[in-house]
């Protein structure tokens, strides 16, 4: 038997689950699934070291991989999923979670057209960046603004606009790697500024600031480590005397202010969390943030500052690069109104932060009961413990929650996790000392009812055990 038994293309497309594909799809599209798949049998088959099947028996595997691949009712790719992790802002589960009012917002200009570049009242052309940029730059205190598609563009864009082929002063306790491995000198370098680093690793003074700014230094930026901290002997220098220098010597001071918290909050785990609108009061020129993590909308860049510069920005060709469309903008603009309510912003983030303990333990007791309904013979046990806000903010700090453990006979921790997972929606838990469990703390109101299906599936016997206790009693 040949180990690399390959079926060609028309050997594959000739079977009975490819054939039904042709009836209905493109054909060129069916064609390229097959050729992927041959490919990655080929891989499999070079690479091990057992027989493989015969080459008519690998052609209606190949078959299966390509109706399973492009069949209509497979779940998409993209999809919402439950997190039981306790990280808030979790980015591989897509950040902030968007709220009713901003879900709305955005659903109501998705399906249609809508005054993107208009004004209605004149019928002129407009910019888009208006729907926003007033109401942004009021909560932050600033006299303009605009916003991007992330805020890595945000600090980009400033750079290439107010300092390309010019001098930027930044500390080395603040040069920073975000997500993805993107560190923050090579965004620099994306800019055409050069880099200028000052002080040490835990130790930046305001005199190493001034003995930098030479001939040709155009801005001082400053950048909040948002996804790390430097504890013991450290210390840096805050914004007011920085903005005093940057007047000083004619330069703009920038700072990149990360997790976005827009407007001061008074919840003990934001104490060291810089505030954009305080950032904007201290003399920061301009000031980049996230749209989505701590000010809790869409993903996006917000950038705010003196009007001369952010119109600077505006003009720059690199602007309608990182633009962003009409869902982005409907989705932040109603965020931002959710942050004109007195008692705080109202978005799915904060209040989830703002959860109170008591009402955790409530929901871990309701839930906790629901399992042992449908799954009597599960071992549940709701123990407090600390989540955290994540998204790269707020390092080490923590939140109390209550975690409800799950133990299942004949299923081992990372098999009821993979259980949990295989789920639809998949439902992602947390792990500690070998248990896995699940955060109240970052549960929205429909996930415990996907939870208690989920359970209840995984206690139901399987088919084959069906016919296996059926042959047993014949």
């Amino acid at each position: 038997m040949n180990v690399l038994a390959i079926p060609s293309v028309e050997a594959v497309l000739e079977q009975p689950a490819v054939q039904g594909l042709l009836e209905r799809l493109p054909r060129e599209v069916v064609v390229q699934c097959v050729r992927e798949a041959i490919a990655r049998l080929r891989e499999e088959r070079a690479a091990a070291s057992a027989l493989a099947a015969s080459t008519a028996e690998n052609a209606a595997a190949v078959a299966d991989r390509v109706a399973q691949s492009l069949q209509p009712e497979r779940p998409p790719s993209l999809r919402r999923t439950v997190n039981a992790t306790g990280v808030i802002i979790h980015t591989n589960l897509g950040r902030s979670p968007l709220g009713p009012a901003v879900c709305e917002a955005i659903l109501g200009v998705a399906g249609g057209y809508c005054n993107l570049e208009v004004d209605v009242a004149s019928g002129e052309r407009s910019k888009r960046e208006a729907h926003v940029a007033a109401l942004l730059a009021r909560l932050a205190g600033a006299e303009a603004a605009t916003v991007v598609n992330n805020n890595a563009a945000a600090v980009v864009l400033t750079l290439t606009a107010l300092a390309a082929g010019q001098r930027v002063v930044c500390s080395r306790g603040e040069l920073v790697e975000i997500g993805g491995s993107f560190r923050l000198p090579e965004i620099i370098a994306c800019s055409g500024a050069t880099m200028v680093e000052v002080g040490t690793t835990n130790h930046t003074r305001l005199s190493d600031y001034e003995a930098a700014l030479t001939d040709g230094t155009a801005a001082i930026l400053k950048i909040h480590p948002s996804n790390f901290r430097v504890l013991g002997f450290t210390s840096e220098v805050p914004l007011e005397p920085l903005a005093a220098l940057a007047r000083r010597t004619g330069c703009i001071l920038i700072f990149d202010a990360g997790s976005g918290l827009l407007l001061p909050a008074p919840q003990p785990v934001f104490a060291s969390e810089p505030v954009v609108r305080q950032a904007v009061a201290d003399g920061a020129d301009v000031v980049t943030f996230s749209t989505d993590k701590l000010l809790g909308g869409p993903q996006g860049g917000g950038i705010v500052g003196r009007r001369s510069l952010i119109e600077r920005l505006s003009r720059h060709p690199l602007k309608r690069a990182v633009r962003v469309g009409k869902l982005t903008l409907a989705g932040l603009e109603a965020t931002l109104r959710a942050h004109l309510d007195p008692a705080g912003p109202d978005t799915v983030t904060m209040r989830l932060i703002r959860r109170p303990v008591a009402e955790l333990e409530a929901d871990a007791q309701s839930l906790a009961d629901a399992i042992r309904r449908v799954a009597p013979a599960w071992a549940t046990s709701a123990e407090h413990d600390e989540s955290s806000v994540g998204g790269g903010s707020l390092p080490g700090e923590t939140i109390p929650t209550v975690v409800l453990w799950l133990e299942a006979p004949g299923l081992a921790t990372d098999a009821l996790d993979a259980a949990f997972r295989a789920n639809e929606p998949p439902i992602f838990g947390r792990f500690r000392k070998g248990r896995f469990g699940l955060d109240l703390r970052t549960l929205l109101p429909t996930d415990a009812a996907d939870i208690v299906a989920c359970t209840e599936r995984l206690t139901r016997p399987t088919q084959s055990e069906i016919g296996n206790r059926k042959s047993a009693i014949q």
